[in-house]
């Protein structure tokens, strides 16, 4: 069996190792942390238990080729049991709200109740919506290896995904918020999407939540992760915690092997890097083999925007759950710094009572922040004890903010924890501490970063970033579409 060394034990590291596995490779995996998952992840504080990732997952459900990968690597089967959802999320601006309903015309007849002068704008976004529920994410092969026929066959299945994009070519979602007069409509968009995201990102959220093809699968995210990480050693493969790689070996226009942080060299026929894209480049293989893609990525900034968020989480001290769905509400005279946001998201976790001690519930906030917020507590966490009394003192306010908007919540909050884009960094060495990839925008390239590195070629590369904006879907797929590389490599067949 030829050797496959996958560095990440994220969600495409472990998507790919699985897939590696079932095609009879040998497969280790090297995870830096003591437990796998990546930004896929949990952890316990007091007796509670704080989940780091899903809201709601793409392909919970149907029949779709990403359904498939998810049962294919255990992250759900038929025994997993998903939470009912009725609604997106809520957003909310000077007294009015909006719920994004899995009923979609009540969110239409809500929409227009609103602000019937927007009337003609709201029924073509609900039409695209709407649209946008038959649009499928391609996932059976990397589009390089597309024969004629694969080719003929995903231009039949993307006939609703080309007119959504062309419904909103050259648009952005700010450019999509200026179409409509209702200041909440634009807040309700843009509490979704960055004005600098593509117009149709809306669109396919709320399509494929009303499709009903995304779900909230029962446990959390470090349930999910962990039962992934079951299916991979249960096939055989070895999976390495607490193990970082400090370099990928190469010599003669090849990879040899990874060198662990310990100093061990383990060689390989084959690397698979899932792990965040800049560490790959900058840190395991070195700069000189960047893509045009990252090559721009670098130089052009303001192009391919990285975002951060301020996050903590309280323990309720009573059962009632006030809050429902997820809420998106203003948060004035919160923006200290230019890189502040004037809204927050809050989520109350009470639908998984295993995160809390029975008559109890946690609640989460997430304050987003753009790029710059990084480099505010990257400076702040060279002083620990500062750093620290910064993030307790945000926490804080935030819940001030909570007690506020919900009075009965009044003094029955307890902060558990509290992480900002320092704590990703140091998680999973993500670019300026962001949980995702770069936002595609109209002035960055079309295509993504390659998956190839010119001049090694049993190097493929795996992770989110090679899909951005990213998530857990892009993961999985590109997880699945490195071994599928592999195979060609290896003149064997492609589809798994």
């Amino acid at each position: 069996m030829k050797k496959i060394v996958v560095i990440g034990a994220g969600i495409s590291g472990l998507t790919a190792g699985i897939y590696a596995r079932k095609q009879g490779f040998d497969v280790a995996i090297y995870e830096k942390n003591a437990v796998p998952g990546g930004e896929c992840t949990g952890w316990d504080r007091k007796g509670y238990h704080i989940d780091n990732c899903i809201h709601w997952m793409m392909g919970c459900s149907g029949t779709s080729s990403l359904n498939r990968i998810w049962r294919t690597v255990g992250a759900i089967d038929d025994t997993t049991k998903l939470v009912p959802l009725g609604s997106m999320y809520r957003s909310e601006l000077g007294g009015e709200h909006i719920t994004l309903w899995k009923d979609i015309e009540r969110t239409r007849k809500e929409l227009l109740k609103l602000s019937p002068e927007d009337a003609g704008e709201i029924n073509d976004l609900i039409n695209m919506c709407k649209l946008a529920m038959k649009v499928e994410i391609p996932a059976d092969k990397p589009p390089e290896l597309m024969k004629p026929l694969d080719l003929t066959k995903l231009a039949l299945t993307s006939r609703a995904a080309i007119k959504l994009f062309q419904h909103y070519n050259g648009m952005d979602t700010g450019d999509l918020m200026e179409k409509f007069r209702h200041p909440l409509i634009r807040c309700m968009l843009s509490d979704f999407c960055t004005k600098d995201s593509t117009a149709s990102s809306f669109a396919l959220a709320y399509g494929n939540f009303i499709a009903g093809d995304g779900g909230l699968p029962r446990g959390g995210s470090r349930a999910m992760a962990l039962r992934m990480a079951e299916t991979f050693t249960g096939l055989g493969g070895a999976l390495y915690c607490g193990c970082p790689v400090r370099k990928i070996v190469t010599g003669e226009g090849r990879a040899s092997g990874v060198l662990l942080e310990d100093g061990t060299t383990v060689g390989a026929d084959y690397i698979v890097p899932a792990c965040d894209l800049n560490f790959t480049y900058q840190t395991l293989l070195g700069t000189q083999y960047l893509d045009p893609v990252m090559k721009e990525f670098y130089e052009k900034r303001e192009a391919y925007p990285v975002y951060g968020m301020f996050q903590a989480a309280y323990a309720v001290e009573m059962e009632t759950n006030a809050i429902e769905t997820e809420i998106m509400m203003e948060a004035p005279y919160m923006e200290d710094a230019p890189w502040m946001a004037d809204r927050i998201t809050v989520k109350s976790y009470a639908y998984e009572p295993s995160f809390a001690p029975e008559g109890r519930q946690i609640v989460q906030v997430l304050f987003p922040m753009q790029e710059a917020g990084y480099d505010f507590w990257k400076t702040l966490s060279q002083r620990p004890e500062v750093y620290r009394e910064a993030k307790f003192a945000l926490a804080v306010r935030l819940m001030k903010k909570i007690e506020r908007r919900f009075p009965i919540y009044e003094n029955k909050l307890r902060l558990l924890d509290c992480w900002t884009p320092v704590t990703y960094e140091r998680w999973c060495n993500a670019y300026k501490g962001y949980n995702q990839a770069y936002m595609p925008t109209k002035q960055s390239r079309k295509e993504s970063p390659s998956p190839y590195v010119e001049g090694l070629d049993n190097i493929v590369l795996a992770g989110q970033w090679l899909s951005p904006p990213g998530g857990l879907p892009s993961a999985a797929i590109v997880g699945k579409f490195a071994v599928q590389r592999i195979l060609h490599k290896e003149n064997r067949k492609i589809t798994i």
